[in-house]
């Protein structure tokens, strides 16, 4: 007999049972075992059963069956029971239970399904309510526009598309949407499309980060340290020739396992340089420690750095500082400048010693690492004035990779700009097509302190702010405005006049050449445009040196 069935009952003329067959699949249900005892019972009798007769349908030990009576011969009568086929309301269940909004369509636009996430979105409450209807029925969405027509058009998927608009329903979203068409043998069955709007983005962070939390404490360290870094060198944006140099050299000596101080102001990306490194070193499997030395107070940074042993102090425990957690890896210093003398004349013991003691125990503990630092001023001045220990400067300044702040590479904020716009889309009303020449100029003009950094929070304002396709000055934040009408000084460089009979020479001679040395140096800066690079080489002094004076003046905080 050619149907399917699950049980086939052979049933006597009073409609008794006669005989069970039963199929492979129907022999692994749990009705099987008790088989021998159907014999000689009407099927309505069979216990632990449900049945209805107007619906040709049972329910058995709580498994929904179809059943279908048959009379293939004279006086023969047969009952057959197959399993109703649970796939398709197990994947309803399933894609009810996801986050995500999902929508899947036909060839012709009409909805065949929307996932529970969706129906709360669009405040329906069946999926019944659109089954059925095309697409633009429930959506005023411009078709040409359609993250779904144009996946269903295109027979290619659409990634990250953001768009506007209304629903039937009258409620008002904006909606980060992907379509993916379905293919079958090569022949287009439809559509699924994911949508995902701000509550729901936020809602999925926060359940990642607890499942992130959740695995580190539960995984093996060797396991949970593999991703202890996200960037690498590729990952610095711009083609400026002195972050490119600064980007080869960092290259050239992540290979040779030395250790490397990164110089650069705040916001310039030194710890993706230090990542970059890392990654491309010989230690790349290891583990990669990041500590900023100025988070922490002087009583808490030894104890973190060393670790502690049980019983140095009330309630302290054995302890592995960063230092012991890093070995055989890198130990990133991120501000070295902010460590004080005496940590730095401990941390240089380490260095020396290749052994390390924690704060209270008796027990030395090998270590084999490599220190990749910071510093947020000119290092070599910092040791050359004493708030860096020289020692410890020729220690970890091996190799000195130095960053240009953005206010001497102006010419990549455009390629900065595209990157952060493409890298976060979610941001954005609707996609960014093109920034006015009145954006370009106040971004600039405007003198980076904080650097790149800055650059990506005025764009993260800016994103939000924006309900159009273009990019304009009104979007920047409101700092922005209240500087555009500022006179920026751009003065020839002209040596500065000498000295005359009005001067106070009761002030000494060596104030008054302070006084002299400060206006020559800033003239020299403002007649560069600030630009320290520049401003060096028309002085004919290092870089470095003019950054030491640069900071001993205060030049970069002199607006008059």
């Amino acid at each position: 007999m050619a149907t399917m069935y699950d049980y086939l009952f052979t049933l006597a003329e009073d409609g008794v049972i006669q005989q069970v067959q039963c199929s492979p699949s129907g022999q692994h249900l749990p009705m099987w075992q008790d088989s021998a005892g159907w014999v000689g019972l009407v099927p309505e009798d069979l216990p632990n059963t449900l049945w209805n007769h107007a619906s040709g349908s049972v329910i058995w030990n709580q498994i929904p069956f179809r059943f279908t009576q048959l009379h293939p011969a004279p006086g023969v009568n047969c009952l057959l029971l197959q399993r109703e086929n649970m796939r398709e309301a197990l994947l309803e269940g399933t894609l009810d239970v996801i986050p995500d909004g999902i929508q899947i369509y036909d060839t012709a636009g009409t909805i065949q399904f929307f996932n529970r996430s969706t129906l709360d979105l669009l405040e329906y409450s069946s999926s019944r309510q659109v089954e059925g209807h095309n697409l633009l029925d429930i959506f005023a969405v411009d078709p040409e526009y359609s993250t779904t027509l144009a996946a269903l058009h295109t027979h290619t998927a659409v990634v990250g598309r953001v768009d506007q608009y209304k629903s039937t329903t009258g409620k008002n979203l904006a909606t980060v949407n992907t379509g993916v068409p379905i293919f079958k043998d090569g022949v287009l069955l439809g559509c699924v499309s994911f949508e995902r709007d701000m509550k729901l983005l936020q809602k999925n962070i926060s359940n990642y980060q607890n499942v992130q939390n959740i695995l580190l404490r539960h995984l093996p360290a060797s396991m949970s340290s593999a991703q202890s870094t996200r960037y690498t060198l590729q990952d610095v944006v711009g083609s400026d020739p002195l972050l490119i140099a600064a980007k080869n050299l960092a290259a050239k000596m992540a290979l040779k396992d030395m250790n490397i101080l990164i110089q650069g102001e705040t916001g310039t990306g030194k710890e993706i340089f230090a990542q970059g490194i890392h990654n491309l070193s010989s230690r790349k499997n290891e583990k990669f420690v990041a500590i900023n030395c100025a988070a922490f107070p002087e009583n808490l940074i030894e104890g973190l750095l060393f670790g502690t042993a049980k019983g140095a102090f009330t309630g302290s425990t054995d302890k592995m500082g960063l230092i012991e957690e890093a070995n055989h890896g890198t130990l990133f210093l991120d501000e070295l400048n902010s460590m004080s003398l005496s940590m730095q004349a401990k941390l240089l013991r380490v260095l020396q010693e290749k052994t390390l003691r924690r704060v209270g125990g008796t027990k030395n503990i090998p270590v084999d690492i490599r220190v990749l630092s910071s510093c947020n001023e000119d290092a070599y001045a910092l040791s050359e004035s004493g708030a860096l220990r020289r020692d410890l400067f020729y220690r970890l300044a091996s190799v000195v990779v130095e960053i240009p702040p953005l206010r001497e590479r102006l010419d990549d904020i455009p390629q900065l700009t595209w990157h952060y716009i493409r890298k976060n889309q979610e941001l954005c009303v609707q996609p960014i097509t093109e920034i006015s020449s009145d954006f370009w100029e106040r971004l600039r003009a405007h003198r980076w302190p904080g650097n790149v950094r800055e650059l990506f929070h005025v764009l993260s304002f800016a994103l939000s702010d924006c309900e159009k396709t273009t990019l304009r000055a009104e979007n920047l934040p409101a700092r922005f405005h209240s500087q555009s009408e500022e006179n920026i000084e751009a003065l020839s460089f002209h040596s500065p006049s000498p000295p005359d009979t009005a001067y106070d020479f009761d002030r000494g001679f060596s104030q008054l050449v302070k006084e002299y040395e400060r206006q020559l140096l800033r003239q020299a800066y403002l007649s560069c445009d600030r630009n320290a690079t520049r401003a060096a080489e028309l002085l004919k002094i290092s870089r470095q040196n003019f950054q030491y004076y640069l900071k001993k003046y205060d030049l970069n905080q002199d607006e008059s």
